[in-house]
């Protein structure tokens, strides 16, 4: 009798261990690349403010194949993001920037990468306008996204 309660307390305390860990699966990538290839045009929409401090989004569509497979494979090497319920984000005003990639100039975009910098930075990943959890991120998100703007503009930002 007494090693069947010993049981009993591992028991309970192995199920109150799982139920206060978080899940693993929200600690791995999905299987595959989140931006497929044979995407061949890439869509950056940017903040930009213009005349007078009005703000508007600039566009740059981009359709060399080069520059969109490097793109790709950034953002593809991107790790997840494990949030920590701990941490307390700032209150973010930074606008986001997205990466749209499609098979055509002109064509819907297939996926959609949007990157929020500022606050708790994350990248976001949309298939078809559904959001795919879990975020990319980590310790090298702005770093990435500043190579991946070089490559898109290599003159930097343009002013409209």
């Amino acid at each position: 009798m007494y090693s069947g309660s010993l049981k009993g307390a591992a028991l309970a305390l192995v199920t109150v261990a799982a139920l206060a860990t978080p899940a693993q699966a929200t600690t791995t990538k999905p299987v595959g690349d989140l931006v497929p290839a044979g995407l061949n045009v890439l869509t950056w929409r940017y903040p930009l403010v213009v005349g007078g401090g009005k703000e508007t989004t600039g566009v740059k569509v981009v359709t060399n194949r080069g520059v969109v497979a490097e793109v790709r494979t950034l953002i593809n090497s991107l790790p997840v993001t494990v949030p920590d319920p701990r941490r307390i984000c700032p209150a973010d005003i930074m606008r986001p920037f997205s990466v749209g990639f499609s098979r055509t100039r002109g064509s819907a975009v297939v996926t959609n990468v949007v990157f929020q910098l500022g606050g708790c930075p994350y990248a976001q990943v949309y298939q078809r306008g559904v959001k795919i959890s879990p975020t990319l991120g980590g310790a090298h998100l702005a770093t990435t996204y500043a190579r991946i703007q070089k490559l898109i503009s290599p003159q930097g930002v343009p002013l409209g």
